[in-house]
């Protein structure tokens, strides 16, 4: 039995923290001393455990030496005196680091867990335990702004889109601040020994950069000027630049001691080594490393266009640029990242694989004139160019699939006559009067166009490939071949992208279906070799166009070797097929007059139901003046009204894996369209 001993004050607590936490008996209050008989056997401290009553906030917890006082402070069992601190600050503070044994690892431990658990302030507010990367100083500032670089964007999350709260919730509750990326010195070293702070001299930088803004920008206004020109240069991103100057370089006359290889290398290297932590900035600098292809798609490689497109792809649903940016000062260049992502559906049609985005589950408004600060036609185009891809893209993913066309063919057609409709006079390839001659050259438009016809020659591939070739295709492919012959007698074909090795494939199969037509057999040998020509030329920089002229040479051979099945190919076009014709001419086309000359002179050409039905009332058409953009009043129902149509006429296409068909032993780009072939050398 225990001497009598001093009476002390009698405690408001039933056991210490260890024994509360251990869920064992504790008899603090019955023995005399300060230490309960678990705790001295074990060795542990023995802090009374206070009872707080909870409190739930969303405010910030106030900083440690403002929160009140220990109610008791006691020496610990190694004979340290905590002072002025209490047990719970004493356990959390990062500067007491010398802890004496495995046992009192464990009680730490256990005191934060149990301080954690009865203080849910602290607990969703504070972290002072979080790792922080070392910190090296650098005498290079560029290298010293890599190393520091910071960032307040944060990442989206949608739980609120599928759980309902009748109270709001703070997702950024209970997280830690966020510590500033730092590199390592390892990191640091690496990117020295890579020279990636190397730029080129001020001639070829501005060279680079002039090519990016005037060959790139329009297809992928992704960056902000003011990201480049109102910074410093060492405040600059280097992964943006090296990337800019990656993009730049594959459009322009080559420099020797400046090769794209270096650029796409650096940027590379500074994405994986997250040099960069603003994430909208990552995001954009990533979408511009697709223009390194350098394998084409019947290898495996880390540096393609579409790897890239989906890490891309990734980091924007991350950032929640699926989102319609109601409200964010950011909006138009989100809209604008967000919608270059539509190369997505390029990917698909030239590979034939599945896309990475689901439009279905994207709220993003169509682009208009003030996502690029009122620049009129800057917008006219890029929006042009995502309607017609979005149109590839959808017809790629319903010609993968068994009668997937012929379920869809009606909207597919619909979407792509508003198209041509709806496109702005200054995207025009014809004037709208008799003859329908050629308006003054752009090379913009051209390249749209060059996707229209493309379509219109996927489109009206007949079914069956022992059927008379296509006369829409044979048109449509005439036209192609047209447009690449301005792009090659203006020495352009080096300022277009890869897919166009896809467009010129598609074309020229459908050229070599008038080979068995005599004819017809002089006209398409003229269109087949200016795009043997092009592909030629497009190889020096894309190999998939390598494959695609391949491919090409050896249809060509095949079917040169076949008897002619005629002199001229049954002429049937339907009327409402012949009307995606009617704004052009016979500049480009070389079958117009052997074909169009053929059709009863008579022949009316039906409406649509879009016409008839007024859809297409108060859209641009040709030859009207373009009407005001104002999101404020009618544009804005407009744009609403067309997204609501997009997702209804996408709303039954779902992507489709696509199996590897083989012709001629070679899988490239394209490959999904040459099945036909693959049965006999058929018709289109």
């Amino acid at each position: 039995m225990h001497p009598p001993t001093q009476s002390r004050t009698r405690r408001t607590v039933k056991a210490c923290v260890i024994c509360h936490k251990k869920k064992v008996r504790c008899d603090i209050d019955q023995v005399p001393g300060d230490i309960c008989s678990p705790c001295a056997r074990d060795g542990y401290d023995c802090i009374p455990r206070e009872r707080k009553r909870k409190r739930f906030t969303f405010s910030p917890s106030p900083p440690a030496e403002r929160r009140g006082k220990p109610h008791n402070a006691r020496q610990s069992h190694g004979g340290s005196q905590h002072g002025s601190q209490g047990p719970y600050s004493a356990t959390l503070s990062t500067s007491n680091n010398n802890l004496k044994s495995e046992a009192d690892m464990g009680r730490r431990a256990s005191l934060m867990s149990d301080f954690q658990e009865h203080s849910p302030t602290v607990e969703r507010h504070s972290e002072p335990n979080y790792p922080t990367p070392h910190n090296t100083n650098m005498t290079d500032s560029t290298f010293l702004s890599l190393a520091s670089h910071t960032s307040k964007d944060v990442s989206y999350l949608g739980r609120l889109e599928y759980l309902r709260n009748d109270v709001p919730v703070n997702d950024d509750a209970g997280l830690p601040d966020k510590v500033p990326h730092r590199l390592s010195e390892t990191d640091l070293e690496i990117l020295r020994m890579q020279r990636v702070s190397e730029l080129p001299p001020r001639p070829v930088r501005e060279s680079l950069m002039d090519a990016f803004w005037t060959r790139c920008y329009p297809w992928t206004p992704v960056v902000k000027r003011s990201w480049i020109e109102d910074r410093n240069p060492n405040q600059t991103s280097l992964l943006l630049l090296h990337a800019i100057f990656l993009a730049g370089s594959r459009v322009s006359a080559p420099f020797p001691k400046f090769p794209p290889e270096d650029f796409y290398k650096r940027a590379r290297l500074l994405f994986w080594m997250g040099a960069e932590d603003d994430p909208i900035i990552t995001t954009a600098a990533t979408l511009l490393l697709h223009w390194w292809n350098p394998e084409g798609p019947e290898r495996v490689s880390l540096d393609t266009s579409s790897f890239w497109l989906r890490i891309c792809t990734g980091l924007a649903y991350q950032v929640g640029l699926h989102r319609e940016p109601t409200g964010k000062p950011n909006a138009g260049l989100r809209r604008r990242i967000w919608w270059s992502l539509v190369r997505d559906c390029l990917i698909n049609a030239g590979h034939g694989r599945p896309r990475a985005i689901d439009l279905k589950f994207a709220d993003v408004l169509p682009i208009s004139s003030l996502d690029f600060d009122g620049n009129r036609p800057a917008a006219d185009l890029f929006s042009a160019y995502v309607g017609i891809a979005c149109i590839l893209g959808d017809l790629t993913q319903s010609y993968l699939r068994k009668h997937g066309l012929q379920e869809h063919k009606k909207s597919l057609e619909d979407r792509l006559f508003r198209w041509s409709k709806t496109l702005p006079d200054t995207l025009q390839l014809c004037r709208s009067i008799e003859g329908r001659p050629l308006k003054p050259y752009s090379f913009e438009a051209r390249q749209i166009h060059v996707q229209y016809f493309s379509v219109l020659v996927i489109l009206n591939r007949p079914p069956d490939p022992k059927l008379a070739p296509s006369i829409a295709s044979l048109l449509a492919s005439s036209f192609v071949a047209g447009i690449f012959e301005d792009f090659m007698a203006r020495d352009e074909l080096r300022f277009l992208g890869p897919i166009f090795t896809f467009y010129c494939l598609t074309a020229g199969m459908a050229q070599l279906s008038c080979y068995r037509y005599t004819d017809l057999a002089g006209i398409a040998e003229e269109s087949v070799v200016i795009l043997l020509r092009a592909l030629e030329e497009l190889s020096k920089r894309w190999p998939t166009a390598v494959g695609s002229l391949k491919h090409l040479m050896d249809v060509r051979e095949k079917v040169s070797q076949r008897p002619a099945l005629g002199e001229f190919p049954e002429i049937s076009i339907p009327s409402s097929t012949l009307q995606f014709f009617t704004d052009f001419g016979a500049d480009l086309c070389r079958l117009w007059h052997p074909i169009i000359g053929r059709l009863p002179q008579n022949a009316a050409i039906a409406p649509r139901e879009l016409e008839t039905a007024g859809i297409l009332q108060g859209l641009r058409t040709p030859g009207t003046q373009p009407i005001d953009l104002d999101l404020n009043s009618a544009v804005a129902q407009q744009q609403q009204m067309l997204a609501n149509q997009m997702t209804a006429t996408g709303a039954s296409m779902e992507p489709t894996l696509l199996q590897p068909q083989e012709w001629l032993g070679y899988g490239a780009i394209g490959n999904w369209l040459m099945v036909d072939w693959d049965q006999g050398l058929g018709g289109w």
